[in-house]
């Protein structure tokens, strides 16, 4: 359950359509269609029953109308108290309830969470609201100054939602979202959190391997794939599918400090003597270097095939070797990522179904990868972003708007 579909069974009790629906909400069509079908069932605790081609209120429906608006009210009060566009129940529920057992420990307990994923979440949380919201004490956490203010209303939005509850079942048996599948190349921290909190979206990650030059069977079943496309090697789109580029980096190569002689950029043809880490044999990172090096006149000398994980640092750490990798992706305080002097990009892509329910999460998922990756920039690399932002016809993702 969240904002929006409190405002969906408000919408729908106004007799708003689909579309006036989705402009209200700032949703895509396929999005609202979705959460008004979840909204349909199960049956005998659902809030709407489908008529036609439109819906209406159960009777169950029209006894929460009362509540619901109450907590949409109250969770705006507290949105504008925060200084943020719209609030998540979820972190609503993840607040109150730290705070009712002032103990990180105890929450995760009640709330059937890890322990280290709360944690992780509440930072979320306290990054989003833009507030430290618990100060650390012998005995666990208590309230900061600002959440004290807070928690009545926080409160209040609890009690307004136990009231819009069936009595014999908790609130993620009422509503159930929908499953996405998402099939993704390279883990990023926070996505599956980001689309339940803001794309209202129930999406289920899997990390896989892609070792070849085509989609492999696990992206085929997928609803949503995230790769890289790599110098010479872009895996080719199967039928049915669109996808879209959500970021794209100027190609750098990783070296020991000191063996880059503070240069800013490095040609290929100077790497001509270097040994090689890549990806084992086969894999796209390792096609991609070859073909990479060929195309500047050499064949790279390959000597490990290890590039993830601690031995591929420590080979590089060691200055036994370089390797191929984007502008952000450096996986050690100890290593220098130097920019290619040729134009040679990374691309990160994201693909989904032609005309499914997944195209708004899609669209969705290569605008969080596109503000993160800016983010990361502004931090790590600040005079990349400008140099970026200040070519948008060579680099349009990076327009500063």
């Amino acid at each position: 359950m969240d904002i929006a579909d409190l405002q969906l069974l408000l919408g729908v009790a106004d007799g708003a359509d689909c579309p006036a629906l989705a402009a209200s909400l700032g949703l895509g069509e396929p999005a609202v269609r979705r959460r008004l079908r979840r909204l349909t069932c199960p049956e005998g605790t659902a809030w709407l029953q489908q008529n036609g081609q439109g819906y209406g209120l159960t009777e169950r429906g029209r006894a929460a109308l009362c509540a619901a608006s109450d907590a949409v009210d109250s969770s705006q009060r507290i949105a504008r108290f925060l200084g943020i566009e719209s609030l998540s129940l979820r972190h609503v529920r993840i607040v109150a309830t730290i705070a009712a057992t002032g103990s990180i420990g105890s929450a995760a307990s009640q709330l059937r969470i890890p322990q280290p994923s709360l944690s992780a979440q509440l930072t979320r949380i306290e990054q989003r609201w833009q507030v430290g919201l618990f100060e650390r004490t012998r005995n666990g956490v208590e309230p900061g100054p600002i959440l004290v203010e807070l928690l009545p209303q926080l409160r209040l939005l609890e009690r307004l939602l136990s009231r819009l509850v069936a009595p014999d079942a908790d609130e993620e048996s009422v509503l159930t979202s929908g499953n996405l599948q998402v099939a993704c190349e390279f883990g990023f921290h926070g996505l599956v959190d980001a689309l339940r909190d803001d794309a209202q979206a129930d999406v289920q990650q899997h990390i896989i391997d892609i070792p070849g030059p085509g989609w492999t069977p696990a992206m085929l079943t997928a609803d949503i794939c995230l790769y890289a496309d790599l110098p010479f090697v872009s895996l080719a789109l199967p039928p049915g599918r669109d996808r879209a580029v959500a970021f794209e980096d100027p190609a750098h190569v990783l070296m020991p400090r000191g063996a880059d002689d503070g240069r800013a950029t490095v040609s290929l043809p100077e790497l001509a003597d270097y040994d090689w880490i890549t990806g084992p044999a086969g894999s796209r990172n390792h096609q991609s270097v070859v073909l990479l090096c060929r195309s500047m006149g050499f064949d790279p000398r390959i000597r490990y095939t290890a590039l993830n994980g601690p031995s591929g640092r420590r080979i590089i750490e060691d200055g036994e070797a370089v390797a191929l990798t984007s502008a952000t992706l450096v996986p050690s305080a100890a290593l220098r990522a130097v920019r290619l002097a040729e134009d040679v990009r990374v691309r990160m892509t994201v693909g989904w179904r032609r005309g499914s329910t997944a195209t708004a999460t899609a669209q969705w998922i290569v605008r969080w990868l596109r503000d993160g990756q800016i983010r990361r920039l502004a931090e790590l690399r600040p005079d990349l972003l400008a140099e970026m932002r200040a070519d948008p016809v060579s680099w349009p993702a990076f327009a500063d708007t």
